[in-house]
């Protein structure tokens, strides 16, 4: 049942701020760090400020050499229930921010050198560049960090629509607490329905699919300065087939730099992608520095409109 159906709100999704989730299964959807950081109003500037936070502190702790202290943080790290988003049993990358494997893709990170060649400054580089770091992943551990910035958020839609909030003392697992840069015990859990403790999302930060992945840096910053590459450096990969006016063109495929360059090779995308980068780390500071534009851009956005939205959560 969903919770504007158990409350007997009478309202659409579309006039709702959270995602209406059926609190008895899960819908395939992820928070998006990178849209909590797009969007300039206090709550997401805060949700913004916890999550550098937690990731500061553990690159603080790596590049001091604490790396059991940094590992013990991962131990706070689980795959929260508490939002019923989930992943489809078929998909790749596995599931869960489980503390052996943030440990684990944290070690990945140190032997490959990815802090020192700037790969990774800031949480989300990690989903772009690390093997079995999927956006399930990154996701929950997004959740974890800014639990209670959720609880603070579900009290708030409680209030608007008369929900009542429990007040009974709950543990809902851990959050990270910017000002002592550490994992706190949460005992608020505002909203429970049939026993189980939901916290409610932001419609505006759940996706199907994050835009800020190895693909979409792979296909329009990596592949296209390989374009450039190609063309300047006149390689084999330089096609000059007249047009039909008879003029000739030079001309390099993105499809063919896979070929030659990524699936000949043996090579992943995030492999490849960290190659070049390694090589160019302009790259990713163009990235970075145009993801908010490219999340806003209509033509290509990942966000979900309640049309949409609505659609996923009646196939449950």
């Amino acid at each position: 049942m969903r919770v504007s159906e158990f409350f007997g709100l009478n309202v659409r999704q579309s006039e709702l701020d959270f995602v209406d989730v059926n609190t008895a299964t899960d819908v395939e959807l992820y928070v998006d760090p990178c849209w909590i950081h797009t969007i300039n109003i206090p709550w997401f500037r805060r949700a913004t400020t916890t999550i550098e936070d937690f990731f500061n502190h553990i690159l603080g702790l790596y590049e001091n050499g604490d790396y059991e202290d940094a590992k013990e943080l991962f131990h706070y790290a689980h795959e929260p229930n508490e939002i019923c988003f989930g992943l489809s049993t078929n998909a790749p990358e596995g599931t869960g921010a489980s503390a052996d494997m943030l440990s684990k893709v944290f070690d990945n990170i140190l032997e490959a050198q990815m802090f020192d060649n700037g790969l990774i400054e800031r949480l989300e580089d990690i989903h772009v560049f690390v093997e079995d770091f999927g956006q399930d992943r990154l996701s929950d551990l997004v959740v974890n960090i800014i639990r209670m910035h959720l609880v603070e958020y579900t009290e708030e839609q409680c209030k608007k629509y008369n929900i009542e909030i429990n007040t009974d003392e709950r543990q809902l697992a851990h959050y990270w607490d910017p000002e002592s840069h550490s994992w706190v015990e949460c005992n608020r859990s505002p909203l429970v329905i049939n026993g189980k403790d939901i916290l409610l999302v932001p419609k505006t930060i759940a996706v199907k699919n994050f835009k800020y992945n190895a693909g979409q840096y792979c296909t329009h910053f990596v592949l296209s300065r390989r374009k450039e590459y190609h063309l300047e450096n006149n390689t084999n990969l330089v096609r000059r087939t007249p047009n039909k006016n008879g003029e000739v063109i030079p001309k390099v495929y993105k499809k063919d730099i896979r070929e030659q360059e990524i699936k000949d090779r043996g090579l992943s995308e995030k492999q490849y992608a960290r190659e070049i980068t390694e090589q160019e780390r302009s790259l990713i500071q163009q990235f970075r520095a145009r993801i908010a534009d490219i999340l806003l851009d209509e033509k290509r956005t990942n966000k979900l409109s309640d049309e949409d939205l609505e659609e996923m959560l009646e196939n449950l």
